[in-house]
């Protein structure tokens, strides 16, 4: 199998860093510390889908693609494709839950007013991020078809929660999200919506 997705992890940081900051314009993507407080704090809500050293891409995604463990993986495989989330108390994604302490790195099982809350009913998905050679090839779909059964079947939540902009609210309904309208958050200054599973 030329494709595989699994739980990322610190060691996934600097791919991953690529994958949000091409993915991503600068103002909205995730920042270095941000994505290392996520793999860090939070590694169990944060996948990658990766395509194997020496293997070709296919066209296009296929239907289904297995979730293995990190020892089944090469370090030299290609992180094409992430999603980031951290766990959540709000119901749709606010300002507070894409933020994170300053002083996280001082005690990671601290739980802070902003980021990550161990206890919380809601996956706030940050990031569904492709490589942009992947793009439009149903790659991220794939990803989150995994993502949600993965999630599901643990029982890790009882919803996952995005915000996204206007033009791809007809995508993520496409994988399932309801909309719920234009969202209170002003992060990076754009007009964002509430969507959720």
């Amino acid at each position: 199998m030329a494709l595989y997705i699994r739980q990322l992890d610190i060691g996934d940081l600097e791919r991953s860093s690529v994958v949000e900051t091409a993915a991503f314009p600068p103002a909205e993507a995730a920042t270095r510390e941000k994505i290392e407080y996520r793999l860090t704090v939070c590694p169990e809500l944060c996948f990658g889908l990766f395509l194997r050293e020496g293997q070709a891409s296919p066209s296009a995604a296929p239907q289904d693609i297995a979730i293995i463990s990190k020892q089944d993986s090469s370090p030299s495989d290609v992180l094409i494709a992430h999603v980031i989330s951290t766990m959540s108390q709000n119901k749709p994604v606010r300002d507070e839950d894409m933020a994170f302490s300053p002083e996280w790195k001082s005690d990671l099982k601290a739980t802070y007013s902003v980021g990550h809350k161990p206890n919380g009913k809601t996956i706030a998905l940050h990031s569904l991020a492709v490589s942009p050679q992947y793009q439009r090839s149903g790659f991220g779909k794939a990803l989150m078809r995994a993502y949600f059964k993965h999630m599901k079947e643990r029982g890790a939540a009882e919803r996952i929660s995005i915000l996204t902009y206007d033009r791809l609210v007809p995508y993520y309904k496409s994988l399932g999200f309801e909309h719920y309208g234009k969202s209170e958050s002003e992060y990076a200054g754009v007009a964002w919506h509430d969507l959720m599973d």
